[in-house]
C-alpha cells in the first residue's frame, strides 16, 4: 500500500493530472475541458515504484527516496540547505549546524556588544555592518539585523539566537525587545517580542523592523540602543 502526497486524476478521455492541479471539486481538465474526478490507480502505482534523489544532494544528503516520499522526506532533511540573515551569505549547508554555530565558525568577523536586562543599552553599527552579535549578560544572544530597504534606508531588526532542539533553559526565556535609534528627525523606537531562531530554513523576515533612512540617521555609526526584558 502506498502513501501518496499527492494523487491522480483522469478525465472521461483518459488525459491525467495530479492533485496538486486541481483546484475545486469539480475540476475539468485542463486539455479537454471534461471532468476530472477518477482516480487513476495504474498511474497512481507506476509512481509508487518510481524513486528519486534528494534535493539536496549538492549540500551532502545521499538518499534515494520513492517518489511518493520524496517532499516528506526533504521537510525534514538534515541536509536541508539553511537561510542565513546576514546578506552576503543567505545559504548554507545543514548539517546539523544551527544558525548561532554557523555565525561564529563562519563569520567569526562579526562585531560583537553587549546589553544589560532591563535597560538601554547602546550597541554601535557602522555604516558598511549588516549585523551584530549582542550577548545579554549570561542570559541569551542575539543578532541584530541591519539591511538595507531601498536606496534610502535600513531596516533593522532584533532575533534571539537559540540552539536546535532548544535547551530546556532556553525554553523558560521569552524575551521582549526595544529597538530605539537617535535620529535628526527624533527618537525612533520599535517595540516587540523576540523571535527565537535555531535553524532558518526560509529566507529570513523579520516579524517586526524599525525603518531609518539614511537622511535622518546622522552620524551614521551613531549606537543603536536595545533594551530586553
Amino acid at each position: 500500500m502506498f502513501l501518496f502526497l499527492c494523487f491522480c486524476l483522469q478525465c472521461t478521455n483518459g488525459h491525467i493530472a495530479c492533485s496538486e492541479c486541481r483546484t475545486n471539486a469539480e475540476y475539468s481538465c485542463s486539455l479537454c475541458a471534461e471532468p476530472a474526478n477518477t482516480r487513476c490507480d495504474i498511474m497512481e502505482r507506476v509512481l509508487g515504484g518510481m524513486t528519486a534523489p534528494c534535493s539536496f544532494r549538492e549540500f551532502g544528503c545521499s538518499a534515494t527516496i520513492p517518489f511518493t516520499k520524496k517532499l516528506t522526506h526533504e521537510e525534514s532533511c538534515l541536509h536541508a540547505p539553511c537561510h542565513c540573515p546576514i546578506p552576503y551569505c543567505r545559504l548554507y549547508a545543514n548539517r546539523g549546524q544551527c544558525l548561532r554555530e554557523h555565525i561564529e565558525t563562519k563569520h567569526c568577523l562579526v562585531p560583537y556588544g553587549d546589553a544589560t536586562f532591563g535597560s538601554l543599552s547602546p550597541v554601535r553599527v557602522c555604516d558598511s555592518e549588516p549585523a551584530r552579535l549582542v550577548f545579554l549578560d549570561a542570559r541569551a544572544v542575539f543578532l541584530l539585523v541591519v539591511e538595507r530597504s531601498g536606496p534610502s534606508g535600513r531596516a533593522v531588526s532584533v532575533v534571539q539566537l537559540v540552539s536546535e532542539p532548544v535547551k530546556e533553559e532556553e525554553e523558560e526565556k521569552d524575551f521582549k525587545y526595544k529597538i530605539q535609534v537617535h535620529t535628526r528627525a527624533g527618537v525612533l523606537s520599535l517595540s516587540g517580542e523576540t523571535q527565537s531562531v535555531g535553524r532558518l530554513m526560509r529566507p529570513y523576515q523579520a516579524a517586526a523592523s524599525l525603518f531609518v533612512s539614511d537622511f535622518v540617521w546622522s552620524p551614521q555609526d551613531s549606537p543603536v540602543y536595545l533594551e530586553f526584558k
